[in-house]
C-alpha cells in the first residue's frame, strides 16, 4: 500500500500561475481542464483538474486542492475501508464484484495470477480492485469535489466503482458506472 509520487509532465507556463503538485503551473483563467499523474499502489493513476463549471475566484481553489493532494494516501485508505464495508454490507461494490465474476467466469483467474489462495475468488477480486485506482478527478467549487475511479481491468471492461468525496475527503457515496 504505497503511494509513490511522480510528476510525469509539466506544462510551460508563466511564474504567476500557481504551481500545483502533480499538475505543474495551472492558469485556470486561460484553460479549464488540466491533467497530471500519480503512482498509487505501483500503478499510474490519471489526475484531472476540471474548472468547466467553476464560478469562484481563480486563486481560491489552489490551497484547497493542495490540501487534498497532500492527504491522498489518507483519503485512499479511508476510501478502501468504505469500499470493503460496502462490499460486506451487500452494497454496490458487492454487486460489481459478483457481476464481474459471473460475466467473466473462469477468465477472471487470468487477472488473479498471484492471488492469495487462502482467500475466496471474491476476496481476491476485491483486493485487486483496491489496487486499481484508474483516475482521480477534481472539481473545485463542486460538492462532489473529488471523484475516484476504480477499474478492475480497463482493457476488458468499462465498468467502474466510483467514490465521490467532498473537499475534505469525506466520502459522499459509492456508485457503479460504465
Amino acid at each position: 500500500k504505497y503511494l509513490n509520487i511522480s510528476i510525469l509532465s509539466l506544462s510551460n507556463r508563466t511564474a504567476d500561475e500557481p504551481n500545483i503538485t502533480y499538475f505543474g503551473e495551472v492558469d485556470n483563467k486561460e484553460e479549464d481542464y488540466f491533467e497530471g499523474h500519480v503512482m498509487i499502489c505501483n500503478k499510474d493513476a490519471e489526475l484531472d483538474l476540471d474548472f468547466c463549471n467553476y464560478e469562484g475566484n481563480p486563486k481560491d481553489w489552489s490551497a484547497e486542492l493542495e490540501g487534498y493532494l497532500s492527504n491522498l494516501l489518507k483519503y485512499k485508505t479511508e476510501i478502501d475501508k468504505s469500499i470493503l464495508k460496502d462490499y460486506e454490507d451487500g452494497g454496490t461494490t458487492n454487486e460489481y464484484v459478483r457481476w464481474h465474476l459471473d460475466e467473466w467466469g473462469d477468465n477472471v483467474d487470468d487477472l488473479l495470477p498471484n492471488a492469495d489462495s487462502t482467500k475466496t475468488r471474491e476476496e481476491q477480486f476485491l483486493s485487486l480492485l483496491l489496487q486499481r485506482v484508474e483516475r482521480i478527478s477534481f472539481y473545485p467549487g463542486d460538492n462532489h469535489y473529488a471523484v475516484w475511479d476504480y477499474m478492475i481491468d480497463s482493457e476488458n471492461s468499462d465498468e467502474i466503482v466510483v467514490v465521490h468525496t467532498d473537499n475534505k475527503g469525506k466520502i459522499l457515496d459509492i456508485t457503479w458506472e460504465s
